[in-house]
């Protein structure tokens, strides 16, 4: 019956549209995918809400990768602020990616805006893209408060 096919071809529409509701379509770059999300989370919601997708939030390893990243962001809906997987332990001075631990300085590779990372109100521990083209600042590293909840990018490594 052709009623019951078109039935299920919109059902099945719908499924697919609400599945991947928060998430813009994946980006396949060199080594990893990743995804941006539509939804705003705090930088630990961020983390735990890729851990439960079977991924991490996003890490950088060098510029070709940095550049891969900051396209695809570049192609998707414009936000400021983007969570990835950098953190700083409140009695440290540096950052580590999440995913292995490393110092992010020891990695040979940063994109820091400059004059951050800063520490600013001794809140800042979370580490995001930051992307203002009014201020000059387009896709650098920061470091912000953990608390804001903002957008992310997810990865998972080939």
């Amino acid at each position: 019956n052709v009623f019951k096919e078109e039935l299920k071809i919109i059902l099945f529409l719908t499924y697919l549209s609400f599945a991947h509701a928060d998430f813009n379509p994946e980006h396949k770059l060199t080594g990893k995918t990743i995804l941006v999300s539509k939804i705003r989370k705090n930088w630990f919601d961020a983390l735990d809400y890729c851990k439960n997708k079977g991924m991490t939030l996003a890490t950088v390893r060098g510029r070709r990768e940095n550049r891969e990243l900051t396209n695809a962001l570049r192609n998707s809906p414009v936000a400021t602020h983007h969570w990835i997987g950098g953190i700083r332990h409140p009695n440290e001075n540096f950052y580590r990616w999440i995913h292995n631990n490393n110092k992010i300085e020891t990695t040979g590779y940063t994109n820091w805006q400059p004059g951050e990372p800063n520490f600013c109100r001794g809140i800042e521990l979370c580490m995001e893209y930051w992307n203002d083209p009014t201020k000059k600042i387009e896709w650098k590293w920061n470091d912000n408060d953990c608390r804001l909840e903002q957008v992310f990018v997810c990865e998972k490594r080939d």
